[in-house]
């Protein structure tokens, strides 16, 4: 069975290991895999599995819609990779999210407020503001800005999920920026998933349907609020943190979901 590992060029780049490591475990299961990038693949004739590192909806789209299954779904990166839309599904499970605004509308309460890409991630394209010209100012430097009220700083939770069961959580925090991603220099522990943030992902896994995501969670006066739902969810933290070996787990739910 054909499998390619796909990944935008640039992103390759950075994480060649966990590419590497998708490959090697989907050929000891059985597959023909090989690692792909968007702008070398046919999308005429895909692989038969396709597992996606990249955050192209509508190109999964058209790999589905010639006959391969690719994991996380297209209807999985579209909602995940738009903050609009994550917050939007999210809100109709009845999980909280911090107030926010787009463009036009009435801002959240503040200052200070953060302004962050829709389409954003990693920490990246997310900014503290802390007055309206300073708003302004940035808002119109942005292509898709999503204006939010500001949190409790420089902590987050990360829930993996993979295959529909919660793998780890690991808290992140930092003391010296509002962001606590780990990549940006923030510190992490493991930890036991709080019981109302797994109500929340218990009200998630269901409707979203993802093989493999992080579940974010932010925190204002202690409460949690969810922030984002990364669709290609890093793994640093759990190679560096636990004993698991995610690509192996991954790999082993994609050749269960394939009859491998």
């Amino acid at each position: 069975m054909r499998c390619w590992i796909l990944y935008d060029e640039a992103d390759l780049e950075e994480n060649m290991f966990f590419a590497e490591s998708l490959e090697s475990n989907g050929e000891r299961l059985g597959f023909d895999c090989e690692i792909v990038t968007e702008d070398e693949i046919d999308v005429i004739d895909p692989a038969d599995v396709v597992v996606s590192r990249t955050r192209n909806a509508d190109l999964t789209f058209i790999l589905e819609d010639n006959g391969a299954t690719v994991f996380n779904r297209s209807s999985v990166s579209r909602i995940c990779n738009d903050k609009a839309h994550t917050y939007a599904f999210v809100r109709n499970l009845g999980i909280p999210v911090l107030p926010f605004s787009l463009p036009g509308e009435p801002i959240p309460e503040g200052p200070p407020w953060v302004v962050k890409s829709r389409s954003g991630h990693g920490g990246t394209e997310v900014f503290k503001v802390s007055s309206e010209k300073e708003l302004e100012k940035k808002v119109s430097k942005m292509d898709d800005p999503l204006i939010q009220q500001f949190g409790d700083p420089g902590k987050d939770l990360r829930v993996y999920v993979l295959g529909g069961r919660v793998i780890a959580a690991v808290m992140r925090t930092s003391d010296k920026d509002f962001r606590a991603n780990f990549k940006l220099g923030g510190d992490a522990r493991p930890v036991e998933v709080p019981e109302e943030v797994f109500d929340m992902v218990r009200k998630i896994v269901p409707e979203l349907l993802a093989d493999f995501v992080g579940i974010d969670f932010i925190f204002k006066d202690g409460r949690p609020y969810l922030n984002e739902i990364e669709d290609v969810v890093g793994t640093r933290m759990l190679y560096k943190f636990t004993r698991m070996d995610p690509a192996k787990l991954y790999m082993e739910h994609i050749a269960r979901c394939s009859g491998l």
